[in-house]
């Protein structure tokens, strides 16, 4: 019994220090490290633009801490992803409505009660009326009147996807040429280590990636730490079920470890900070 209680000691403090070594190969920690995005004295309002149901995987921790910290969020999705993969689920015709009970169930996770889905072209953001996008994003932030807005980044779209891209060109002249009471306009981004990482084991960073540094993710500012809300996260991965091909390339591994070890080692979501007038 004794020998037994030194081997599980051994293995506990071996899995430790291979985190702990992970946890620091795939992390940047020169990014200065917030509890939160939503200063303080400023409105607990926040809205998360994404192009596609299961985008908000990348922030997915952060948004499920601030709304524990009582910030009231809103999910926006410009699609409802009926041109992706159906994961063998359902058929084509009835992606975009199942996707949207996916959606439902993730507001539930993250505590977000305001959810907002439209009907944009999967896959067509770029050849769809894009005044006509900005006006709807411009009428909900109107509407919801957000101290913080959060979306993709206007350089990438995150691993290249068109759809992301021009979602976070479109949010960012909105917000550049009038703030609507708007204070912090954050972007989601990686780390270069984490980049490095995802071009070695990500099929879709691999293909679709900048081979160009200089054209890559903008630089981040920020690193929210979310090893706490790593039941939150992978609930949300797993709440996405017809989307399993796509979040197992890009949450390499998710699936082969266990979700606290894991996200011990993913522990940080990070965001670069775009200044507004």
């Amino acid at each position: 019994m004794k020998v037994t209680g030194i081997l599980i000691l051994f293995l506990l403090l071996l899995s430790a220090i291979g985190t702990y070594s992970l946890n620091a190969y795939i992390n940047d920690k020169t990014v200065p490290v917030k509890n939160t995005l939503v200063a303080a004295g400023e409105s607990k309002n926040l809205l998360a633009i994404f192009a596609h149901p299961d985008d908000e995987i990348m922030a997915a921790g952060t948004l499920h801490k601030l709304a524990d910290e009582g910030v009231n969020i809103t999910l926006l999705y410009l699609t409802k992803g009926e041109a992706g993969p159906t994961g063998g689920i359902v058929s084509q015709d009835e992606l975009g409505a199942e996707r949207e009970k996916e959606t439902k169930k993730v507001a539930e996770i993250l505590n977000v009660e305001h959810l907002e889905i439209l009907d944009y072209p999967d896959g067509g953001l770029v050849e769809a009326d894009q005044a006509a996008i900005k006006k709807s994003v411009t009428d909900i932030i109107r509407q919801t009147k957000p101290s913080t807005v959060i979306t993709f980044d206007d350089t990438v779209g995150l691993y290249g996807h068109a759809d992301h891209l021009l979602t976070g060109k479109l949010v960012k002249e909105i917000l550049l040429k009038e703030s609507y009471g708007v204070e912090r306009f954050y972007q989601m981004t990686l780390p270069q280590p984490m980049i490095d990482t995802a071009l070695k084991i990500s099929k879709t960073f691999q293909e679709r990636y900048p081979t160009d540094p200089e054209d890559g993710l903008p630089q981040p500012t920020v690193a929210i730490k979310m090893a706490s809300e790593a039941r939150e996260k992978i609930s949300v991965v797993r709440a996405h079920k017809t989307q399993w091909q796509v979040t197992g390339d890009v949450q390499p591994l998710h699936d082969k470890l266990p979700y606290w070890i894991y996200y011990r080692i993913f522990d940080r979501e990070y965001f670069t900070e775009v200044e507004l007038d």
